[in-house]
């Protein structure tokens, strides 16, 4: 139990610096394009999924430690409906968060735009940059194009997945957290206790006299 533990925490306990690796390497590149960005971004881009994998495959021996191997078969099934749903909302999640990323990004950019130069793109008030964003009238590039060369405004798309990013990271010190408290159950549902039961020959039926 203890070897796939340690190697669960392992695999949770270095997720979170891949994912501010990701982070690091887009702010690096945009700020000094490398090779070394590039590579530590590809390389925890391949670690996260390799975490993905790995726990995936380690699941069901984990869960053979922490229950029993008696109810294997049903305790590995219902775990899904936790990872199933999970698959659907992180996703959701990352989108969530770059959408909001994607409208503070506008916000900003909007005030370096004077509104003369808004209306006569747009037509229409900044106070209607909501609707705008929404009608997706207003984009970041178009922004970036009425925005005057001489400010030397930064393209915020690079980091738009940021905060998903941080997001991510902390959802994996959460697992990492609760793969510490883990711990097997008593010796009635071990898996001693589980294989005894699973091994044990049922008793003779006593003969009629």
């Amino acid at each position: 139990f203890f070897a796939r533990k340690y190697v669960q925490s392992a695999m949770w306990g270095a997720s979170p610096l891949m994912y501010l690796g990701i982070v690091w390497s887009i702010h690096r590149c945009v700020e000094q394009p490398s090779v070394l960005p590039l590579a530590v971004f590809s390389g925890c881009t391949l670690g996260i999924l390799s975490v993905f994998g790995g726990s995936t495959a380690n699941r069901p021996a984990m869960i053979g430690d922490l229950f029993g191997l008696k109810s294997l078969g049903v305790i590995t099934a219902r775990q899904l409906s936790v990872v199933l749903p999970s698959a659907f909302l992180g996703p959701r999640i990352v989108a969530y968060y770059r959408d909001q990323s994607t409208v503070e990004a506008i916000s900003d950019l909007s005030t370096k735009i004077d509104d003369e130069t808004f209306h006569h793109a747009f037509g229409a008030t900044k106070d209607a940059l909501p609707t705008l964003i929404d009608s997706k009238a207003v984009t970041i590039t178009r922004l970036l194009d009425l925005i005057p060369k001489e400010l030397a405004v930064q393209d915020p798309t690079p980091f738009l997945y940021d905060k998903s990013m941080y997001i991510m990271a902390g959802c994996q010190i959460v697992a990492l957290a609760s793969n510490f408290a883990l711990r097997p159950m008593d010796n009635l549902t071990s898996p001693l206790g589980a294989d005894a039961d699973v091994d044990a020959k049922p008793a003779a039926p006593a003969r009629a006299a």
